[in-house]
């Protein structure tokens, strides 16, 4: 009952196929496995054992293969960075996937696919930092598609642990390119683990929170950290238990619990400091350091709102030299946004204005668009401040269009966002008269992403213009 058009190009596929030897029917259907583009070491890892049924494979055979199937047009060579990549069109691949399934490799294919991105995944210690940390998510950003495969392929399959193993190596990629949501929506049955050893099972536990709680079911995800903590204590595994109780405290925090998430928070922060991280490197060195940055600012977080702005402005200077120890531009990116907010709660507008600048620049460079437009809405509020309301206007509808976008990602959940609901805006408006008003929010929406953060970056006017009109209600930069 197929439309003639789809029968006829079923046809077609048929015979191209059957025009193919075993050799290139075998890669090829093993080839549907990919989800979006591939590269030349990932297709032999995959289909090596296509090319070469007879004895050990060989990489020429899957290299001569491949230029095969391109020549029958039925693989699209591309080119990425300079660097040769190939795909099948979604038409073509289903029909691969549909000989694949009709085989015996089905399992071997997908299997190979997910042990294969899950080594390329893992990063190695000079990436968890630095501009090795910016090429390593370049390089998960090209195998965005695949990466999301195999974890739908692992969790599908009930193959947990390394679903976990690859959850837990690439959530820095899946926060920092806005794809949260995502991540998240695969995580969520990691939780029924029930059969794990115990750190395992915290891993399973709080990975799918940290995912939850980034998606926004911050309800849900509460009770799972609280059950990976005795897990994490019970397996010694510390640096793990204060990554979770971090975000515990953060979690009672919002809630207004701040007796509660200061005191989870102090008792986690105490040994860290104790223990420091001379004797540590590698991987244990980076957790360390992330778990001192995290810790301290949800900490400072909570005596900001207490108005105790020496502690908070200590807090936070810890913690942003723990993420510049690290070079981890997750914790730089919450520890820049947290002390500009303190330099501004106490009327330093230029220190507040350098660490906010610092963040949108460290933002682009991580391809992180969200955090951007957060901070340029932080800018906003410090422009408003010194009296330069076209500017703060500029950055609040760039700031929304970029939202509007590229979606909320992740920067909103770990800090205290600053002004930007209707009221202030109202406010701006009051003060520069509505078509003032307009005429700036037109020109802010039009700036774009790079065109954006050239404008934040950008030195503010010394002499901004300061419009007469009502009162200047609403001008605080107050935190929302």
């Amino acid at each position: 009952d197929q439309p003639e058009r789809q029968q006829t190009l079923r046809n077609t596929l048929d015979w191209s196929f059957d025009l193919l030897s075993a050799r290139e029917q075998g890669l090829f259907a093993r080839l549907g496995v990919f989800a979006g583009t591939f590269d030349l070491p990932a297709a032999e890892a995959v289909g090596a054992a296509a090319t070469a049924p007879a004895g050990p494979a060989r990489a020429g055979d899957v290299m001569d293969t491949l230029g095969s199937l391109v020549d029958s047009s039925l693989v699209q060579p591309q080119t990425r960075n300079g660097e040769p990549r190939f795909a099948l069109l979604e038409t073509i691949r289903e029909y691969a996937l549909e000989r694949l399934r009709d085989g015996a490799d089905w399992r071997e294919a997908h299997d190979r696919h997910a042990a294969y991105f899950l080594a390329l995944a893992e990063p190695a210690p000079a990436e968890l930092q630095g501009p090795g940390q910016l090429v390593w998510l370049e390089r998960l950003e090209t195998e965005h598609g695949n990466l999301g495969a195999a974890m739908s392929w692992l969790v599908e399959q009930g193959q947990l642990e390394p679903a976990i193993q690859l959850s837990w190596a690439t959530w820095r990629f899946w926060w920092l390119r806005g794809h949260a949501e995502e991540l998240a929506s695969y995580v969520g049955i990691l939780a029924k683990s029930e059969h794990l050893p115990p750190r395992q099972r915290a891993l399973a536990l709080s990975g799918t929170g940290f995912g939850l709680f980034a998606s926004g079911d911050q309800a849900a995800a509460q009770p799972l950290l609280e059950q990976s903590l005795p897990l994490y204590r019970q397996a010694g595994d510390m640096l793990g238990a204060a990554t979770a109780a971090a975000m515990l405290g953060h979690l009672l925090a919002l809630q207004h619990q701040d007796a509660r998430a200061s005191e989870l928070l102090e008792q986690t922060l105490a040994p860290l400091q104790e223990a420091g991280n001379d004797r540590l490197a590698g991987p244990e060195r980076a957790q360390h350091l992330l778990d001192v940055a995290l810790v301290c600012n949800f900490l400072g977080q909570i005596r900001l709102s207490q108005a105790d702005h020496d502690r908070a402005a200590q807090l936070f200077t810890e913690g942003l030299n723990a993420a510049r120890s690290a070079q981890d531009r997750f914790t730089i990116l919450i520890s820049l946004y947290d002390l500009a907010l303190s330099s501004q709660a106490q009327g330093d507008l230029t220190s507040a204005a350098e660490r906010l600048q610092e963040g949108v620049s460290q933002s682009a460079e991580a391809g992180d668009e969200p955090s951007v437009a957060y901070y340029l809405e932080a800018l906003a509020a410090v422009a408003m401040r010194q009296d330069n309301l076209e500017r703060a206007v500029h950055l609040l509808a760039a700031a929304g269009a970029l939202l509007q976008a590229k979606g909320s990602g992740w920067l909103h959940a770990v800090v205290p966002r600053a002004a930007h609901d209707e009221g202030f805006l109202a406010a701006l408006r009051s003060r520069m008269g509505d078509a003032a008003f307009e005429q700036a929010w037109t020109r802010g929406q039009s700036l774009g992403g790079s065109r954006a953060v050239e404008y934040a970056l950008a030195e503010a006017s010394p002499e901004p213009t300061r419009p007469a009109g009502p009162p200047r209600a609403g001008d605080t930069g107050a935190i929302s």
